[in-house]
Formats: C-alpha cells, structure tokens, sequence
C-alpha cells in the first residue's frame, strides 16, 4: 500500500543520485496545465504532506539561479512541448529518468535491479489512480503514445534552462504529479 514512507523510498531508488524533481501538486484549475505550472515553479504544496524531491543541476550562467530549474513556461507552451503517453511508456520512462541521457542501460547494475524499480514505478504512478493522463517531453512518443521509452533513442522538448531535461507529468482529477531528470554539461 502507497503511504509517505513507501512513496519517500521509491522516490530514493528512482532519482536519488540524480539532479532531479519529483513533486505533486492538488488539481485547483479546470486547466491541468495550470496546476502542473505551479508545481514546476514550487507554488504548490503536495496535498497529501509527503516530501517532494527536488535536486537540479548546479547553476550555469544561463540556467536559473534559484531552485526552480524549470523554464517559465506559457500555458500553451505545455501543447507543443509534451505528447500523451500511456501508462506502460510512462512507467518506463520514470525508471529510465534514473539513467544517463534517459536511457535504462546507463543505470548502474540495471540487470540486478530492474524488476525493482519497475516496481516503484508502478508504485508512484499509483498514487494517480488508473484514469491518469500521463504526459512526456520525450518526441519519440510525438506520433506513438505507446513508444518503448526504456531507452529512447529520441529528442527532448526542454522544458527547463539547462542543456537537457526529460520527464513526465501525470494528471488526475485530485493531483498533478511532474517527474523530471536534467543533464547540464
């Protein structure tokens, strides 16, 4: 059962090691782009009170000072940006994140640990419920919701100010979930 205990350690196994975010907001807006806004730009409290994980890549000098590494974003940004993906591809791509450029072979020890973090995936994305629309910045899935995302070979929309970021964002009728990775060199 997903309690806060439960969603911290699979938050940990997934992204921990990596600059990443991991953070929920409540739906407040008619406009699920509007809630997942405000959780990029750390306006938003996780309704529940679980902890979020939020670790982005040291500042360059042209991405943003303070802890928000994400792009100020319009709203209509968000249609051209990120493409429906279904919950298999998405439960992928929330264990590739953890690898470098995205990709599952990139994770250390990978073989021993997969089953594992497919589960905390599954895990997470729980939380969202079974009618949750996921969506991702990855363009392999731009004319495939079902693209095999465990190791991409793909573009990304950035959404964020360093040199590369990747993630998903789930939507359900209660909460916002965005999972993201960046890579800055």
């Amino acid at each position: 059962m997903l309690d806060s205990a439960v969603w911290q350690a699979d938050l940990l196994e997934l992204f921990g090691g990596t600059f990443a975010f991991a953070a929920v907001g409540p739906r407040t807006q008619d406009d699920w782009r509007r809630d997942v806004q405000a959780v990029m730009m750390l306006k938003a409290k996780d309704p529940r009170g679980w902890n979020a994980l939020i670790v982005p890549p040291p500042s360059s000098a042209t991405a943003m000072t303070d802890e928000k590494p994400f792009a100020d974003l319009r709203l209509e940004e968000f249609d051209r940006l990120l493409y429906p993906v279904e919950k298999h591809s998405a439960t992928q791509l929330l264990v590739a994140l953890q690898g470098e450029f995205y990709q599952s072979a990139n994770i250390p020890d990978f073989a021993h640990r997969e089953e594992r973090l497919i589960a905390c995936a599954d895990e997470i994305l729980s939380r969202f419920g079974r009618d949750a629309r996921c969506y991702t910045n990855a363009a392999e899935a731009r004319d495939n919701p079902n693209a095999d995302l465990m190791n991409p070979e793909t573009e990304w929309n950035c959404l964020s100010e360093f040199t590369t970021d990747c993630g998903l964002v789930v939507v359900s009728d209660a909460e916002v979930g965005v999972f993201w990775a960046f890579f800055e060199d």
